[in-house]
């Protein structure tokens, strides 16, 4: 059982960092807190988003990147973009760039009503 757990612990890690990507990950900068990385839907797909941290390892700006989206839904975006600005944070280090950059890619998974 101990194995079991502690390979789900790794595999969610591991899908954590392929949802974040960018600048951001290629320097190292540590998740602290990490946000749901998948919302439902009445249509799968995905919407990508282009953050900037500041240097205390918080979320300051979050743009839909429209060309990577593969949805068109309002409601759906804002909730994947509060969730992404309010929840998901950095490690705080000021060896860091002011503002740092990156991608967060959130799936959108289709439930049946």
């Amino acid at each position: 059982m101990k194995t079991l757990l502690t390979v789900f612990c790794i595999l969610s890690s591991a899908f954590s960092f392929t949802q974040v990507s960018g600048e951001i990950i290629n320097d190292g900068r540590k998740i602290v807190t990490t946000i749901p990385y998948t919302i439902s839907g009445h249509q799968a797909g995905k919407f990508v988003f282009k953050i900037t941290v500041n240097m205390d390892g918080k979320v300051t700006s979050c743009v839909l990147q429209k060309d990577e989206s593969t949805i068109v839904s309002t409601p759906l975006m804002m909730k994947a973009k509060n969730n992404i600005l309010t929840g998901l944070t950095f490690e705080r280090d000021y060896a860091f760039p002011e503002f740092h950059y990156g991608y967060v890619t959130i799936e959108v998974i289709e439930h049946n009503e």
